[in-house]
């Protein structure tokens, strides 16, 4: 019994079983949750019809039913229908019942057609084995209706530059329309144009405006409205554009009447990224406003402004020559030491070859006019970049004719001579024309009037969002090396400007940045502030949250596009919904018959374990017995 045992275990011999079962088949509804079947009037009603499908006992026990709700995303439908969902994404309703891998799969699409979110579902289609049937709700009438379909506009435009507009329109009937395409700024309008619409097509337009004043610049676009339009709220749309200044302010100073302050503001006047100014040293100055300073030929009177930009970490420029007092400049630890000397002479220019700070083109300074200085020794006690060397008599004597340093941000020159307005002249009476010059001299006036933010908390948000949509406020927050660093706090307080109610809240931790949720803000306009306890930095700004739905653009059902859908007899009206029921319970798919076939090993089996330890004992005991062992 025991070699026989073994021997079965051995072979294992396996035993075969078949259990079958019925399966109801499948019946998915799926019901439109958006704010788009509000405008039904008949909400309660529509929650009657999903109670009622709920307690049809034949239909429950004709079908395994799935009640499922659909916005922006799917859900199951537990309760009843809010219509809070601020848009439709139908498409991805398509695509999970497509994915349902049932032999037959009934299925019902509650809706009004409007989609204002995802792929166009009029290039979908439902799979073979699916049933499906459409139930409208909402108006299927057609009503002659213009509307625009989308504005473009960049995020930014420079100051004084024009930025385009692009809009697109469209119609629905077969007859041309003629309406005037208005935008607006604080209630006053600032372009329009008469457009002819192509019947039942679409129009692109575009306008150029003038960016300014710097700041954000909230646009109206209107589309005039037909007398027989019903849904006047799609004629209009509300776009922003932030203007921003990336002029660089230089203020050059001087108590000298000279040729040389003129050929700043000759050269300079081109570029509409440098604004130049002219002041001396009694007139008031204001030192936040300025980008770069330009002290030409500084005097005694020079000692505290220079002082002041030193301390404030603000870029200048200093041009010597020969009324200017070196004496001064030595004291004030600029990191160089002139040699005083009252003479003065006058120097060529050599480019220094190893110069990399940037790029200057090729031009032969070798032949332009020497600048004049007073005579003596310059010694750099600090890291300075040399763009010119001075030649005397065609030596070259070794010396700095212009100089460059970076230190901590901070850009620093020295011109050491004056009279450099001939160089443009002799530029011009060998070339015809001052542009390749003045590109150079402009590109050098660039590199000295730039500055890396001392702003280290930086806010990305659209300054005009609409309620409701998916728009994040973006916070990033660089420690003294720069590094993106998220360990300390930060809150944001709203202020809404028009109703005085505030709140605070924290902003959510990233990896390297903050961000929050701005679709629960109501609509208005907000000032925020940001802030932290553990760190001496503060954030403001303003933005607008527009009382407007993407949902609310729809006046009746999208018949059309569920006619592609769905064939004519599965298309159902709200008002014949009895109908498609009755449908559902006399044409419901037979029930699926399935099988479970189970293969199970017999050594599986404790019983024949037990049998076979049962079997070796008796033999043990027996032989123990008879004295074998």
């Amino acid at each position: 019994m025991s070699f026989f045992l073994l021997g079965l275990l051995l072979i294992n011999p396996k035993i075969d079983t078949t259990t079958y079962s019925l399966e109801k088949p499948k019946l998915v509804l799926a019901f439109d949750n958006s704010e788009s079947i509000e405008k039904l009037g008949s909400l309660s009603e529509l929650n009657q019809f999903v109670n009622q499908l709920r307690n049809d006992n034949e239909l429950n026990e004709s079908y395994d039913v799935d009640f499922i709700s659909f916005g922006s995303d799917l859900n199951s439908l537990t309760d009843s229908l809010s219509f809070s969902e601020t848009s439709t994404d139908l498409s991805k309703v398509i695509d999970y019942i497509n994915t349902l891998d049932e032999p037959k799969t009934s299925f019902v699409l509650v809706t009004d057609g409007n989609q204002s979110l995802g792929e166009d579902y009029n290039f979908k289609s439902f799979n073979s084995n699916v049933l499906a049937n459409v139930l409208v709700l909402g108006d299927t009438a057609s009503y002659r209706d213009t509307k625009i379909d989308l504005v473009n506009v960049n995020n930014y435009a420079y100051f004084k530059n024009k930025f385009p507009v692009e809009v697109f329109v469209s119609q629905n009937t077969p007859e041309l329309s003629v309406q005037t395409l208005k935008i607006s700024q604080d209630d006053r309008v600032i372009a329009s144009k008469t457009l002819e619409i192509p019947s039942d097509g679409s129009l692109r337009t575009e306008f150029l405006l003038k960016a300014e004043p710097v700041g954000v610049k909230v646009l109206k676009v209107e589309l005039e409205v037909l007398s027989e339009e019903k849904n006047k709220i799609n004629n209009q749309k509300t776009v922003s554009v932030d203007v921003i200044d990336s002029r660089s302010k230089i203020l050059l100073v001087s108590d000298l009447i000279h040729p040389d302050i003129g050929f700043f503001n000759r050269v300079l006047e081109s570029n509409k990224e440098l604004e130049f100014e002219y002041k001396t040293t009694d007139d008031a100055i204001e030192l936040s406003e300025y980008d770069l300073f330009i002290f030409y030929q500084p005097q005694a009177s020079f000692q505290n402004l220079i002082t002041e930009v030193k301390e404030k970490g603000i870029n200048y420029f200093i041009i010597g020559g020969s009324h200017t007092n070196y004496n001064l400049l030595n004291s004030l630890n600029l990191g160089f030491q002139k040699e005083l000397i009252s003479s003065t002479e006058e120097y060529s220019s050599v480019l220094n070859p190893d110069f990399s700070l940037f790029l200057v083109s090729n031009i032969n300074f070798k032949n332009y006019p020497p600048l004049k200085d007073k005579f003596g020794d310059i010694k750099l006690n600090k890291n300075y970049s040399t763009l010119l060397e001075k030649e005397l008599n065609g030596i070259n004597v070794e010396s700095p004719l212009w100089i460059f340093k970076t230190e901590n941000s901070v850009k620093q020159s020295v011109l050491f001579g004056e009279n450099f307005w001939r160089w443009r002249a002799k530029h011009f009476v060998d070339n015809s024309s001052f542009i390749k010059f003045d590109q150079n001299f402009q590109k050098i006036v660039q590199f000295l009037s730039q500055a890396k933010s001392k702003n280290t908390l930086r806010v990305e948000v659209e300054p005009v969002i609409n309620s409701g949509d998916n728009k994040f406020l973006k916070v990033s927050y660089y420690n003294v090396n720069y590094e993106s660093d998220t360990r300390s706090d930060f809150d944001i307080r709203f202020e809404n400007k028009d109703s005085g109610d505030t709140k605070t809240l924290r902003l959510i931790k990233g990896d390297n940045q903050y961000t929050l949720d701005l679709s629960k803000l109501e609509p208005g306009n907000y000032s925020y502030k940001i802030q932290s306890s553990e760190v001496e930095l503060t954030k403001e700004g303003r933005l607008q949250v527009l009382d407007y739905s993407s949902e609310m653009q729809f006046k009746n059902a999208d018949i059309q596009s569920l006619q592609k859908l769905v064939s004519k007899e599965n298309l159902y009206t709200f008002s014949k919904r009895a109908e498609l029921i009755s449908k559902l319970k006399e044409e419901k798919p037979k029930s699926i018959q399935k099988s479970i076939r189970n293969s199970q090993s017999l050594i599986n089996f404790e019983w024949l374990i037990f049998l076979l330890v049962l079997t070796l004992s008796l033999e043990w005991f027996f032989r123990k017995y008879k004295g074998l062992i």
